[in-house]
C-alpha cells in the first residue's frame, strides 16, 4: 500500500509541475461525527481540506487532500486523491482519477473512481469505485442545489450509496444535508452545515459541521 500511495503522491506531484494557473481552496472547521461510507469513524473532529483545479493535457484537472482528526472517540483519517474530468457535450462530464484513504487505527485502501454529472437542475451524479487490492466495490448516486437567499446562500444535497465492506457483505446508506454559506470577504466565506445519516450499520443520527473556507 505505501508503493501505491508514493506512486499516487508523484502523479500528483507530476500533474501540479505540468499544470498552468489555475484556482485552489482550502478549509478548516469542525464536525461533531465523522462517518464514511455510512461507518462511523469517529465523534468530535476538526477537519481541514485543501484543493486544486487547473487545466491539464486538455482535460479538467483536480487534485485535493484532507484530513478529519478526532478529538472525542475513533480515529484519525487521512484523504489524498486526484481526477481528470472531460465534458461531454453542454451538460454531461465524465471523470476517472484515484483516491487514496488512510484510517490511523489500521485500515488503508486505494480507488480508483469513475464518475459522471449532469450540468443542470438538481446536478445529478454518480461515482463507481473498486479497491484496487480486492475486488470490492463502492457506488453512490446524489443531487444537489444551490438557492441563493441574498444574505447566504442555502445549499441542499441527497444521497444514496452502497460499499462492499467483504466480498459477501455490503452496506446501504443514506444522506440528507443543508448549509448555509454566507461570504466575509472576495475570498473568504463561513459555512454552517447540518447532515442526517442513516445506514445499515448505525441508528439514524444528524451531524452538525462550522468551517471557514478560502479560495485563491
Amino acid at each position: 500500500m505505501k508503493t501505491k500511495l508514493i506512486t499516487l503522491l508523484a502523479l500528483v506531484g507530476l500533474s501540479i509541475n505540468a499544470a498552468s494557473a489555475g484556482e485552489g481552496s482550502a478549509s478548516i472547521g469542525y464536525a461533531s461525527d465523522y462517518f464514511l461510507r455510512g461507518s462511523l469513524v469517529s465523534g468530535e473532529a476538526v477537519q481541514s481540506s485543501v484543493s486544486y483545479e487547473t487545466e491539464v493535457l486538455g482535460l479538467q484537472g483536480s487534485l485535493g487532500a484532507s484530513t478529519s482528526q478526532s478529538v472525542a472517540s475513533g480515529t484519525d483519517v487521512y484523504i489524498v486523491g486526484g481526477q481528470l474530468s472531460k465534458k461531454l457535450g453542454d451538460f454531461t462530464s465524465v471523470n476517472l482519477g484515484l483516491e487514496h484513504t488512510e484510517l490511523v487505527a489500521g485500515d488503508a485502501f486505494l480507488d480508483v473512481r469513475l464518475g459522471a454529472s449532469l450540468d443542470t437542475v438538481l446536478s445529478p451524479s454518480v461515482v463507481v469505485e473498486r479497491n484496487v487490492d480486492q475486488s470490492l466495490y463502492t457506488f453512490e448516486a446524489g443531487v444537489s442545489q444551490d438557492l441563493d437567499l441574498k444574505v447566504a446562500t442555502l445549499g441542499l444535497s441527497a444521497l444514496y450509496g452502497n460499499t462492499d465492506q467483504a466480498s459477501t457483505t455490503n452496506v446501504d446508506y443514506y444522506t440528507l444535508g443543508a448549509s448555509l454559506q454566507r461570504s466575509i470577504s472576495d475570498n473568504a466565506s463561513a459555512e454552517f452545515g447540518v447532515d442526517y445519516v442513516d445506514s445499515d450499520t448505525i441508528e439514524s443520527e444528524s451531524i452538525f459541521s462550522l468551517s471557514l473556507n478560502l479560495n485563491f
